[in-house]
């Protein structure tokens, strides 16, 4: 008989339908989330989400922009579901679920809903690990399942240090460059991350920080030893946002600066630390480099929904069930 195995697609998620309301519940949910990681004021956590809500509701208002994360990690889930079934396996019977930790529906009810399954796979859609990303499913995890979760869920683990995923950010990003980047320079986009708080001391919960430069250093040495490979410079730029203490370089701004310095005239982003574009890639990332004053300013999407990146996803949660599995097993001969 097959084990009934859950799969949990999990991304951030982002307000689709832009309204006070739902940007209040969004950022209720993430001030909740990360309260539990860094300490915030109670004050904080009961007006940042009620100021910011009404100002975030006015500039989506203004600018029009929707983001297009949650319709885009709707249809990741999908095609790996498709490309799960394709895989026939003779050890589990998949069910693939579509969640996102901080709007609907949430990931910890979607968990809290999978207690009779044999098994439950999370695969969070961000290659960077850390306490805000498959640190935050454990949690859940523990909430949901108690002293079972371990024994109940993996989380599918090392994307940021996968060189099949390095390939494939390859061949997506040559996809996308004209002359294989010759006379141009390349910007890869990270999610930033806190450092050290605002007196200076390092942060002590996991940051991702060590991730986020193994990916880049991957990547970077991926796209070098590739021969289609034109770019002139290879440099990273963090996505940061403005709470909490000291964080990531170089930012953005500052690559472009060191792009500009460097007499670099046809420019490329591509946020590997991002499997779906969303306001911070697709929309502001994307609007600075535009505005940036390049002779040539070109963003290239995230992988998004494509078929490569979900057939990769789903035997990366076929060995993930596997693991699982072989841990069960280990846990009922300890209790014999």
């Amino acid at each position: 008989m097959k084990s009934r195995i859950a799969v949990v697609v999990a991304s951030h998620g982002e307000v689709d339908t832009p309204s006070v309301r739902a940007y209040y519940e969004n950022m209720k949910v993430i001030f909740a989330h990360v309260s539990e990681i860094m300490p915030i004021s109670r004050v904080a956590r009961v007006l940042i989400p009620i100021v910011g809500a009404v100002v975030q509701a006015r500039k989506s208002k203004a600018s029009g922009y929707v983001s297009p994360m949650n319709r885009i990690s709707a249809a990741q889930t999908k095609r790996i579901a498709e490309k799960l079934q394709r895989l026939n396996s003779t050890e589990f019977e998949f069910e693939v679920f579509n969640a996102y930790e901080t709007t609907p529906p949430y990931a910890h009810d979607v968990l809290r809903s999978l207690k009779d399954r044999d098994g439950v796979v999370a695969l969070v859609m961000n290659p960077m690990e850390s306490a805000f990303s498959c640190g935050a499913m454990c949690r859940f995890a523990l909430r949901e399942f108690g002293d079972k979760a371990y024994g109940k869920l993996r989380v599918v683990t090392g994307l940021y240090k996968n060189q099949a995923l390095m390939n494939l950010y390859a061949d997506h990003v040559f996809a996308h460059v004209q002359d294989g980047g010759e006379n141009g320079g390349l910007i890869v986009a990270l999610h930033g991350t806190v450092l050290s708080d605002s007196k200076g001391a390092p942060v002590q919960f996991h940051n991702g920080y060590a991730e986020n430069l193994a990916l880049f250093s991957l990547l970077r040495a991926t796209l070098e030893r590739d021969a289609r490979n034109r770019f002139e410079r290879i440099e990273p730029a963090y996505l940061n946002h403005q709470v909490g203490g000291k964080w990531t370089e170089p930012t953005l701004a500052q690559t472009i600066a060191s792009f500009k310095r460097a007499g670099i005239e046809r420019a490329y982003l591509f946020a590997a630390g991002y499997f779906a574009d969303n306001s911070e890639t697709h929309g502001n990332a994307q609007a600075t480099l535009k505005k940036a004053g390049f002779k040539q300013a070109i963003y290239i999407p995230c992988v998004n929904d494509s078929e490569e990146f979900a057939a990769l996803m789903a035997k990366e949660i076929l060995e993930a069930a596997r693991k699982l599995a072989a841990r069960q097993a280990l846990m009922k001969l300890a209790e014999r």
